[in-house]
């Protein structure tokens, strides 16, 4: 009876010599998926140090290149090699956002790489998934604890499809739930009063250096933001084509946001989701702050930016919010960017409707909105017309009072 063939993406017995005091050799053929053998080898202090090498190298070759749903990954392949051949269908896929992207692979690389990759696929039980959420979860990192269950979970669930495992041990480990959230922090009329004048104040302080205008556009984005809900990464990349100020009704419509993108800020050709792409009507004081930054002539760059830098680059998010905070110091209450969102949800839900408030800030659905953006006021409506037909209309039903029929 002739030797069954290799099968394409998979290896031979695997054979072990040593060669000398401490030094051992492990080898195999490994076939390819074009069918083409070729010997692959590694070496090791021991005879299985060299084997687990060995079995690394063809782990790798099996998938190294194919991200098309032809890689072989078995029970027995190490999640490290499991995780890089997610990573590529992730980019084949053009799925996700580079910004969503960069976080994936920010938890992978931090959290799960460290925790998982030696261990093959069929070791990952949820008892090793749970071990990694629940210490995740005690050192109060809920948000990451979070991220990390889902790319788990998808990369997991890939193993499933490839026929690696039964099952997604992710769906039986812990659920990571946040404590109980504080409620939502909105401004006053007197906070909203001393930001817009602290930060213009700041604006306008000596130049440091000697006949070079301080030019942050802090006023502007505060303004903006304030007046409209956005994400302070929306504003950032709000361009002179996603403007109509001269309109009767004047609008910017949201079509990307800035994130970093291979070491560098860039503007995203979308914004975070599809719901968050949306116009939006302008009040007079936004037109004003857009029109004061227009009017400063800067170099939009090639997106034709509204608040560029001095170089003509999409400013950065966090060197806003560390500028917002110095032109704070001394103010009583410090005010961030996202407090500016959830005023903006707050006022417009309590004047109109919920589901108006969503469609500002680009959110997908109401529940959204209504946990973390709209604060409560803890005061039912004045219902009492409703609730006086209650006797109205007994009174008027025709049966005398202190009778029965």
């Amino acid at each position: 009876m002739p030797r069954k063939p290799i099968e394409p993406g998979r290896w031979g017995n695997i054979s072990r010599r040593e060669l000398s005091p401490g030094v051992w050799r492990a080898q195999a053929q490994f076939r390819d998926f074009a069918g083409v053998l070729h010997k692959y080898e590694s070496r090791g202090p021991s005879g299985a140090a060299a084997q687990r090498r060995l079995e690394d190298k063809l782990h790798r070759a099996s998938t190294e290149g194919v991200a098309d749903g032809g890689a072989t990954i078995t029970p027995d392949t190490r999640m490290g090699v499991v995780f890089d051949q997610w990573v590529s269908e992730k980019r084949v896929e053009g799925q996700i956002t580079p910004q969503s992207l960069t976080t994936y692979l920010g938890v992978l690389e931090r959290d799960l790489r460290p925790a998982f990759a030696a261990l093959r696929v069929r070791e990952v039980t949820p008892v090793a998934v749970n071990r990694v959420l629940m210490a995740l979860s005690g050192a109060r990192k809920y948000d990451t604890a979070r991220q990390a269950r889902n790319v788990m979970s998808q990369v997991m669930m890939m193993c499933v499809r490839y026929g690696a495992s039964s099952f997604n041990p992710v769906r039986d480990a812990v659920t990571v739930r946040k404590p109980q959230r504080a409620e939502v922090r909105t401004l006053g009329l007197e906070d909203i009063a001393l930001l817009r004048k602290a930060v213009r104040a700041w604006e306008d302080r000596p130049a440091r250096v000697r006949g070079r205008r301080n030019i942050t556009l802090l006023p502007q984005i505060v303004d903006t933001m304030l007046g409209t809900g956005l994400r302070i990464g929306e504003c950032l990349a709000l361009r002179e084509a996603d403007l109509d100020l001269d309109a009767d009704i004047p609008t910017l419509t949201v079509t990307g946001t800035v994130v970093r993108g291979e070491g560098r800020l860039v503007r995203q050709t979308k914004p975070k989701s599809d719901s968050s792409r949306r116009t939006i009507t302008l009040p007079a004081f936004v037109v004003a702050a857009i029109t004061e930054s227009l009017d400063l002539g800067l170099d939009g760059g090639p997106d034709g930016l509204v608040f560029p830098s001095t170089r003509g680059t999409p400013r950065s998010p966090s060197r806003i919010r560390d500028q917002l905070r110095e032109a704070q110091a001394g103010n009583a209450v410090v005010v961030t960017p996202h407090d500016f969102r959830r005023t903006v949800a707050t006022q417009v839900a309590n004047s109109t409707t919920i589901a108006n408030a969503t469609a500002l800030l680009g959110h997908a659905d109401e529940g959204t909105t209504v946990r973390h953006y709209v604060k409560r006021t803890h005061v039912a409506p004045d219902l009492r017309t409703v609730i006086d037909q209650l006797v109205t209309q007994a009174a008027a039903s025709g049966i005398p009072e202190g009778k029965t029929e």
